[in-house]
């Protein structure tokens, strides 16, 4: 039976100990290739994402100037219609504002769910831990003070005891 075979169960064995590195390599430098090229997608995703929202924003509040600017133009002669076209033009303004604004927000809430859900930490993420790790200092703080007095405490308790 051994014929049918030319290589031996302990040849196999070891052919296949050399192989496994090499295979795990393979996969390994795939994988992090893999995350690289995902990682970028979503990054220039979200570029242009910031960039269409921008785009958006400034076209809407150049297209609502303009309509104010035309209400404005049509009132020069009543002072009262004058106001109210600036009135109309500030409100316009203020609006182009709230939905540029709403718009990169909803983009940051985007960018930020796309690199949580490939597992990378935002500012957010780190600013929270930092908050822990303070929090964790002060008791460690505490517990040492609280140690030293526990332990000035107990050499009083001693040295009354030897009296």
């Amino acid at each position: 039976m051994d014929q049918d075979y030319p290589i031996s169960k302990d040849g196999i064995i070891e052919q296949a100990k050399k192989e496994i590195p090499n295979a795990k390599a393979k996969f390994s430098r795939k994988s992090s290739l893999d995350f690289r090229k995902y990682t970028k997608q979503i990054w220039l995703a979200g570029l242009g994402a910031f960039s269409r929202a921008e785009e958006e924003g400034n076209k809407l509040f150049d297209s609502l100037v303009k309509v104010g600017e035309e209400l404005e133009s049509k009132s020069v002669e009543d002072v009262d219609v004058e106001q109210t076209a600036k009135t109309v033009t500030e409100k316009t303004k203020e609006t182009a504002i709230e939905t540029k604004e709403k718009l990169e927000k909803t983009l940051d809430q985007h960018v930020n769910h796309s690199l949580n859900r490939i597992g990378l930490v935002t500012v957010k993420d780190v600013q929270h831990l930092e908050t822990l790790i303070l929090q964790l200092h002060q008791k460690v703080d505490s517990l040492v003070e609280e140690n030293k007095n526990l332990a000035t405490q107990l050499q009083k308790i001693s040295s009354q005891d030897v009296e």
